[in-house]
C-alpha cells in the first residue's frame, strides 16, 4: 500500500500524550498516529472480508408466525413422506 507523507498540527498536549504512549508501546509517534487513524476508519465502516458471520441470524429466518411446522414437523413430514408413497 502507498504510504503519503502528512503534516499535523498537534497541541502540546496531544503530542506529549501520544508520545509517551509511542514509548509505553516501544514504536514510533509515526506507527502510533498511523494505527490510530487505522483503527478509527475501521470503527467507521465495517470491514466485510474479516468479519465473522452471524450464524444466529438463520434463526427465525423461515418463521412468518402462520403455521405450526416448528412444533408439529414429524406429522407435516410424515404426511408428506405418505402422500409420495401413495402415488
Amino acid at each position: 500500500m502507498e504510504t503519503i507523507t502528512a503534516n499535523l498540527s498537534l497541541d502540546t498536549f496531544q503530542v506529549n500524550a501520544l508520545a509517551e504512549e509511542s514509548r509505553k508501546r516501544q514504536i514510533s509517534l509515526d506507527e502510533l498516529i498511523s494505527h490510530l487513524v487505522k483503527r478509527y476508519l475501521d470503527e467507521l465502516t465495517p470491514a466485510t472480508k474479516t468479519e465473522q458471520p452471524d450464524f444466529m441470524s438463520i434463526v427465525g429466518l423461515g418463521s412468518s408466525g402462520a403455521t405450526d411446522v416448528s412444533e408439529n414437523h414429524d406429522a407435516y413430514l410424515g404426511e408428506a413422506i405418505a402422500h409420495e408413497h401413495l402415488r
